[in-house]
């Protein structure tokens, strides 16, 4: 009996490697007439910025080829185009001696706005040979996305693209899709084949010769459960900052640059903080500055940052940007325990990831805001609170309003729960709420006065309490309108890290206005049957609708940036924060819940392997390096401690050379005012071409013109500006 017990497990056994065998002689196999197709792209420039296919106009390419390839089709990232669109476009691509080696057409809907698509047909190049591609829109006019010079070298052919009769400086958003011979084996053309096959056997020859309950029994004394409900959440924590930090790095300096006006200003007070400059923000440059149209805590944060580690503003302020996420986290971690990984995820939301990109202010503003909601829904529900929790509520307000000025508005939130304290106190005539109000309203004035010094301070030294006139200056009040609208909409789907849906997108406004309130609706239902006065859900949410209205109704009647995820996010933050507490009772404890989790889990992992795969975690060339060069060549003639006239270099170089600031001279400007003006600066730089122009016009001052003309005269005819010496 025990021998054929052997013989049976033997011959088992011996099938189950035949059959491995057969399998792994197949997926070894050659597959004949191969080939291997490498997509190859160059890096478009991170703005949007354009360059407009006419209809009927051709865009003209010279391709020189750098090398010998084939393709099988050139990768078009196109804008500017709808399923509405019924235009088609052509690629006509010659060779020196005119022969035709490509003719074809498509439909412009073929290609999906802002995605990069294939325009199929087969070409072959040669190494030295130049090549005229001809890109002509019938009945559609395409945006391409610009190519700054020097950022297509992935490519293997030199670009010079044409409009017309003139070369543009730059290329356009156009790829191609090499191929070349290859040995690919069934089991790289099915992926995973070959692991899995072993892993089969394995479990065939486990099941053959142990036995499928003795399996069963080992894996069950794992405890798997115990270890998830000990340790997963954390775990999950940490890995979702791994991830986020891991992101930002590669997406924000490695292979893109985030920086907005507001991002220049930020940064260049942190570089003047460092040299020991205090609010001066141009003391850099030599000149008597105020800080005043942001408050001061974000460039403490980053030149901080900037002293520990040595970096520079940029990466500073993503440094920053990652210690936040951290200690949003640990917040998390504290107040929620083991259910704060769900929390966690409104850290995924696609609004807060793109704050973290950029040079923003909004993410250690979050934090506050955050923790002054928690601190505060602790007060309300506690009447024996310590005063240590007034005195970090009062803390918290005051770095609320020190990142952001808006910041104030959680006072007028918690003016709002004194009121309802007085309420309740005049209905139940219990004293605890009387003294609860009192002790907030205290921490209010303390924390308001101090603002309001603050204000005072900015008053005083800059003439405004917040820098500039926020006044209305003009404003199309329906498409202000429009762009609420549309911002509703899309911070929705941002919540689940999903783009609009293109039926979606081209909704008429009064359906976009229709659907809205049909979620906003839903939403407000949900929250008035789940939650409860006075708990941590019901602050969020309402410091998150309050954060939202106020905020609505001030743009409306003062202009500055329109409705989109920057003006939302902080609201919508604290109200996914509040949400997932009402949903949590929901899913608790059910096998779908863990699930859920799991796979969370594994698509965060799956995320930050993809950023390695597609080589977004490649440091060799770095685009804030590539970035950085073309500043440096494009202040290489501009002194230090210079006024540049009529500035026309990058705005967002504005931190990086903190030494230079903008000027102008108009005909009404004397040499002696010009240098009143720009004490501060040891030269003026201004480009030839606008001093020619200048002095052409006749409208400058004598002087003035006698001034640029004989630097003129004294510039090398290889130089871009002329450099005047302010100060003798």
């Amino acid at each position: 009996m025990k021998n054929q017990k052997w013989i049976k497990r033997i011959a088992l056994s011996m099938a189950g490697i035949i059959v491995f065998l057969g399998a792994m002689l197949i997926l070894t196999h050659t597959a004949q007439n191969s080939i291997a197709s490498t997509e190859i792209l160059p890096t478009i420039d991170p703005d949007p910025v354009y360059v407009v296919c006419e209809d009927g106009e051709p865009l003209t390419i010279t391709l020189k080829a750098a090398q010998d390839f084939s393709i099988s089709g050139f990768q078009l990232l196109l804008v500017n185009i709808s399923e509405k669109d019924s235009g088609t476009l052509r690629l006509t691509l010659k060779n020196e001696e005119e022969d035709v080696l490509l003719n074809e057409s498509c439909p412009v809907t073929d290609f999906t706005a802002g995605k990069w698509g294939t325009f199929p047909g087969n070409a072959s190049f040669i190494e030295g040979e130049s090549y005229q591609l001809t890109i002509r829109a019938e009945g559609a006019e395409p945006y391409f996305m610009q190519v700054p010079e020097g950022w297509g070298r992935e490519l293997p052919f030199e670009e010079a693209v044409w409009q017309g009769q003139e070369v543009l400086p730059y290329g356009i958003s156009l790829g191609i899709l090499q191929t070349e011979p290859t040995h690919v084996t069934y089991g790289d053309i099915f992926y995973y084949s070959v692991p899995v096959c072993i892993l089969l056997l394995i479990a065939w020859l486990s099941l053959v010769w142990i036995g499928r309950e003795q399996i069963c029994a080992a894996f069950q004394k794992i405890p798997f459960g115990k270890w998830i409900d000990s340790y997963g959440s954390d775990c999950f924590l940490l890995l979702l900052f791994a991830a986020i930090c891991i992101s930002i790095y590669a997406r924000a300096y490695l292979n893109g640059i985030y920086i907005s006006a507001d991002s220049a200003g930020y940064m260049r007070e942190a570089e003047n903080l460092v040299q020991g400059n205090g609010f001066q923000y141009d003391g850099i440059a030599g000149y008597r500055s105020w800080f005043a149209n942001w408050p001061i805590l974000y460039p403490v944060m980053i030149a901080g940052i900037m002293l520990i580690t040595g970096a520079n503003a940029y990466l500073a302020s993503k440094i920053v940007a990652m210690v936040t996420v951290f200690l949003l986290l640990v917040v998390l971690r504290l107040c929620f325990k083991r259910e704060a990984w769900l929390y966690a995820l409104c850290l995924t939301n696609t609004g807060f990831l793109t704050l973290c990109y950029y040079t923003w202010s909004e993410i250690p503003f979050i934090l506050f805001m955050l923790c002054f909601g928690l601190i505060l829904a602790r007060i309300l529900q506690d009447e024996k609170t310590d005063a240590k929790w007034y005195v970090l509520l009062g803390i918290m307000g005051l770095s609320c309003f020190l990142t952001r000025y808006y910041g104030i508005y959680v006072w007028i939130v918690t003016g709002v729960y004194i009121l309802i304290l007085f309420f309740l106190f005049q209905r139940k005539k219990d004293k605890a709420y009387l003294i609860r109000a009192g002790k907030l309203i205290l921490t209010a004035l303390v924390s308001g006065l101090l603002s309001v010094a603050y204000l005072a301070m900015n008053k005083i030294m800059n003439g405004m309490a917040s820098g500039v006139s926020r006044t209305m200056w003009w404003d199309d009040y329906q498409a202000l309108t429009n762009d609420l609208i549309e911002s509703l909409l899309t911070e929705f789907f941002n919540i689940f890290s999903l783009a609009i849906p293109e039926r979606l997108e081209n909704y008429p406004y009064n359906l976009k206005v229709f659907l809205i309130v049909l979620i906003l609706a839903g939403l407000a239902a949900f929250i008035f049957r789940s939650c409860r006065h006075f708990t941590r859900e019901s602050v969020l949410i309402t410091m998150g609708i309050l954060y939202d209205v106020i905020f609505i109704g001030i743009r409306y009647v003062s202009s500055m940036d329109s409705f989109y995820f920057r003006f939302f996010e902080p609201g919508t933050f604290l109200i996914c924060i509040g949400m997932a507490g009402l949903l949590l009772p929901y899913v608790k404890g059910r096998k779908p819940f863990r699930f859920f989790g799991m796979a969370v889990t594994v698509i965060t992992v799956l995320s930050v392997l993809s950023l390695q795969a597609n080589g977004e975690f490649n440091a060799s060339d770095c685009y804030y390096n590539a970035v950085a060069r073309q500043w440096e060549e494009a202040y290489a003639e501009i002194p230090e401690r210079s006024v540049v006239i009529f500035d026309d270099i990058d705005y967002r170089s504005a931190w990086y050379r903190a030494d230079v600031v903008d000027g102008m001279i108009t005909p009404q400007d004397t040499l002696e005012s010009l240098k009143e003006t720009y004490y501060g600066s040891d030269y003026l730089c201004i480009r030839k071409t606008f001093a020619e122009t200048m002095l052409e016009s006749g409208e400058y001052e004598e002087q003035v013109s006698d001034w640029l003309a004989e630097g003129l005269q004294k510039s090398e005819d290889d130089r871009e500006y002329v450099v005047l010496a302010l100060k003798d």
